[in-house]
């Protein structure tokens, strides 16, 4: 080998050198980069409130899914104005404003709330009760009720929702199925629950069964002491129209506010004329006309 043949020999190695040096660099550290990974853990149901999008495993029992929550906000809507309703407040007559009428004490009970969405389907919540019965008898059904009340100040939730797309009506129960209007108390009733009567004991009479609808007043026409109690047994459907078509997007808790009138409740009642029989007939006519939807929106 000649001195030119022996010096590109060598340049030739030496240009090698730093190619050859970087490779097996990289494969040296190439574990010590991966090593410093770690995947991250969340929930990666599309459907929870907590998706997480960066997520790389799936964790246990994270999952928060949606609930659709019940607010309501009860109101007097007067000739001239809206105020917030009071029991034993005199609130005039709509038929005689000269008239007046109190309310001692209201409940309802709705059930079966169901979104409708704008092409006629209908969405309500996973949540189920199993009811036990005295008698042996078991009935799970879906657990989805709530109890208005002018003292019950805390939104009530209703249950696990999962749905998307435009609704454009709320449908519910005015009132309970009529298997729940029976002598026979469920004995696992869950504390806390609107069905539980050590919450209030005037939503459930023996010989009777439970009182979905309660309404204890005083027109002004009767002497102080005298109230009229009266009890609306039969479960009415109602369906409350949205004013606008209502978009639900996944992940969302859904919000529902319900309006609830009192003095809608008394709209052709004639204080002075009727006999209580006539009121209660009116009164019950009147029932679906009470409710409207205030707000619904997703949080």
């Amino acid at each position: 080998m000649d001195f030119k043949q022996n010096h590109l020999l060598e340049n030739k190695l030496y240009r090698q050198i730093p190619g050859r040096f970087l490779k097996y660099a990289f494969l040296l550290f190439l574990p010590l980069f991966f090593g410093c990974f770690e995947p991250k853990e969340g929930c990666l149901n599309i459907n929870a409130t907590n998706y997480a999008v960066d997520a790389d495993d799936p964790c246990a029992d994270c999952c928060t899914l949606p609930t659709l929550t019940l607010s309501v906000r009860h109101v007097a809507e007067l000739p001239n104005d809206t105020v917030a309703f009071r029991y034993g407040t005199l609130y005039p007559s709509l038929v005689d404003g000269r008239d007046s009428f109190v309310v001692d004490r209201a409940h309802f009970f709705i059930s079966n709330i169901k979104l409708v969405k704008e092409g006629g389907g209908e969405v309500g919540v996973t949540d189920t009760l199993r009811l036990e019965f005295a008698s042996g008898e078991a009935l799970t059904i879906e657990d989805n009720f709530a109890k208005l009340d002018r003292d019950i100040f805390a939104a009530r939730k209703v249950g696990t929702i999962i749905t998307e797309g435009n609704f454009t009506k709320i449908k519910l129960t005015l009132g309970l199925e009529e298997f729940l209007l029976q002598n026979d108390l469920p004995t696992n009733i869950p504390p806390r629950h609107p069905l539980n009567i050590s919450e209030d004991s005037l939503i459930f009479e023996a010989g009777t069964g439970y009182i979905p609808n309660l309404l204890i007043f005083r027109p002004d026409t009767l002497p102080e002491t005298d109230s009229l109690i009266f009890h609306f047994l039969e479960p009415t459907e109602i369906t409350l129209p949205l004013e606008s078509p209502f978009y639900v997007e996944k992940g969302f808790d859904v919000k529902l506010t319900l309006k609830v009138n009192y003095e809608e409740w008394f709209r052709f009642v004639d204080f002075e004329n009727d006999s209580p029989q006539a009121m209660m007939e009116q009164i019950g006519h009147n029932l679906p006309n009470v409710f409207a939807v205030a707000e619904i929106k997703l949080e």
